[in-house]
């Protein structure tokens, strides 16, 4: 995983940088067949307004998963709802800037 070099960028509204850990809460909540069980993630930013989380994943991808706080691992794959991204150019482009100007 990168050393999150980026972070000293600003980040827009609604999203925020953060340090708090939740891959704890993550795997809870994933299937055992889920793309990202096992998956050595890092928390990087949160959304304000919901419970988005942006993890940074090895090899420079990056995913946003909806995490529900349940205490106890989906039936379905589905969930939590999750999108991987490929490198950070691509969740900028793709997620954080349509999120800020939606936002």
């Amino acid at each position: 995983m990168e050393n999150t070099p980026f972070k000293t960028l600003e980040i827009s509204e609604p999203w925020y940088w953060t340090n708090e850990n939740l891959s704890d809460q993550l795997q809870i909540e994933l299937n055992k067949d889920h793309t990202l069980k096992g998956q050595i993630v890092k928390t990087v930013a949160r959304r304000q307004d919901n419970d988005d989380v942006l993890l940074e994943m090895e090899e420079g991808k990056y995913a946003v998963v909806h995490l529900t706080w349940q205490k106890f691992a989906y039936e379905d794959t589905l969930f939590p709802i999750t999108e991987i991204y490929k490198n950070w150019q691509d969740i900028f482009e793709n997620r954080i800037l349509i999120d800020v100007k939606k936002f």
